[in-house]
This record gives C-alpha cells, structure tokens and sequence, in this order.
C-alpha cells in the first residue's frame, strides 16, 4: 500500500504498539464521554488509520484487540450490556465482540488501498464511513441470532419488546443513535486522520 510497504517490518510494529495502545486508552476514556445517553465510541479513528498506514492484517489484527478488550469490559462488569449478553452465550457474544471490529478494520482497510489511487482524499473519507457501517452490521447480525438473551436484558432494564420486530428493536431501540454519531464522529476526524496519512507518506 503506497509508499507504507516499504516501511521495515520493526517500524510496522512501532506503529502498530502506538495506535493499539492509543485504542486501549480510547476504550477506556469513551465510555466517560456520553453524547446525551450514548457513549462516544473514539475507538474507531485509530482503526481506520491503522488500515490506511499498515494494511489489512494490521488493522483486523488491531480490531481483534478492540473486541478482545470490549469483552473484558463486559465480562469484568464494566459494560453491562456485553456482561449479561455474554453470560447468556458466551460462545456468540465472543464472536460478535471480536468479528464486527475485526472485519470492520479489514473492511475500512481494504476500501482505502482500492481507492487510494484514483484519490486520497475521496479514499480516506470512504474507509472512515465504511468502518462503522461494517461494525454496526455485524453487530445488528450478532444481536439477531441472540434475540432471547437480548429481549430479557432489555425488559430487566424495563422496556418490554415482547412482540416487536426483532430489527426494529436492535435498530431503534438498541442501535439507536450510536450508530450515527460513530459514523459522524469518523466523517469528522477523516480531514485530521488524511494530514497524519500525509506526513508519514513524505
């Protein structure tokens, strides 16, 4: 990808301990910062640039971590949410976790070095859009298949859904506008994320 396969492998892993380590502390910082009642999930601009920079194993490798420590958080309490959903199936919620984020970075990744060519700026706009597309829609199929676990959660926090349209339910009800300002938040710092691509192209 452009001139970052040239990079030696040990600057590769530099770059990559940075932006993974930035993504742990953004894991953490984001669930403090709410927008109204949804939590500002930061965690996606360094996965969009770990795409752009490093390549596809680097950012599904970096979106792996991110579902990894997600999960944790939910295991250990942190994320209630994830907790009951994962106490639930244990086994699909650890895919969820993991796959949405590993397959958006993958995706965000592979978006970027299509359109790099034709234009930068145009390519980095796209995989920052595409990232929160992908994670959102793998999320939207995780909580499908757990419906059941889903349903008792959401009426233990006193919102009965008995008889609602499974999709509605995950797309208004729990999905709600996390999805939008995920993808607004992405739009924003695209122009920031291009001037970092930028100077480490030179």
């Amino acid at each position: 990808m452009q001139n970052f396969s040239k990079m030696s492998f040990a600057k590769k892993i530099a770059y990559f301990a940075i932006l993974t380590a930035v993504t742990v502390v953004l894991l953490f910082v984001g669930g403090n910062i709410h927008l109204g009642p949804v939590n500002v999930n930061l965690t996606l601009i360094p996965l969009v640039l770990c795409g752009m920079i490093l390549g596809v194993r680097y950012s599904a490798g970096l979106g792996a971590i991110i579902g990894v420590v997600f999960l944790i958080q939910g295991i250990t309490g942190l994320e209630p949410f994830t907790g009951a959903l994962f106490y639930a199936n244990p086994v699909i919620l650890t895919l969820v976790c993991v796959l949405k984020t590993t397959f958006a970075g993958a995706a965000g990744s592979v978006v970027y070095k299509l359109l790099y060519n034709k234009n930068k700026y145009v390519a980095t706009f796209v995989s920052a859009g595409v990232v929160p597309v992908v994670n959102t829609g793998v999320f939207v199929l995780g909580m499908l298949i757990l419906k059941t676990p889903l349903y008792d959660f959401l009426a233990s926090a006193g919102l009965d859904v008995t008889g609602m349209n499974p999709l509605y339910v995950i797309l208004v009800i729990v999905v709600t506008y996390n999805f939008f300002i995920e993808f607004a938040v992405n739009l924003i710092f695209a122009p920031a994320i291009y001037k970092v691509i930028k100077i480490i192209d030179r």
